[in-house]
């Protein structure tokens, strides 16, 4: 018998505000402050050395997008002047706007994010670690809850 665990979503109010960049929106939610356990323990199931040891992390608010950029939206960024070097705008095998780009280097989108960062006067850049772990942990400490688990029929 397999079994599937139970999703629980719960609706919660997020505060950001949306950048228009040649006519696309990016949609940028505040991520409150806060401490977190950042790392896995040792027992944790394929969690590897690198994760470890666990330490608190303390972290002021900070701005995330909410979803990850799109094509649409990497084209419209990708028209600007350049900052240090050539973005290509159609760099993506998976083709369609609304899509995730992809087939992106660390340097693309760092020039990605000066692009953004010229055209609007507010500086944009990519997550550090313990930022991205605790936008992704949404206030929970385990990196898996199982609340529950319902055999598939």
């Amino acid at each position: 018998m397999t079994v599937k665990p139970k999703i629980i979503r719960q609706s919660k109010q997020v505060q950001g505000f949306v950048e228009n960049c040649n006519g696309v929106d990016l949609d940028m939610i505040l991520i409150p402050p806060g401490t977190f356990t950042m790392g896995a323990p040792s027992t944790e199931e394929d969690s590897q050395d690198s994760e470890r040891p666990q330490h608190q992390v303390s972290l002021p608010f900070f701005f995330m997008g909410r979803y990850p950029i799109t094509q649409a939206q990497w084209k419209a960024i990708a028209k600007f002047d350049p900052i240090s070097q050539r973005l290509d705008p159609d760099c993506s095998r998976f083709k369609g706007d609304n899509r995730p780009v992809e087939n992106v280097s660390w340097q693309d989108a760092i020039e990605f994010c000066a692009r953004l960062s010229h055209h609007t006067k507010k500086n944009y850049r990519l997550p550090s670690e313990a930022e991205w772990e605790y936008a992704c942990r949404a206030e929970q400490q385990p990196p898996f809850i199982l609340v529950k688990q319902y055999p598939l029929n």
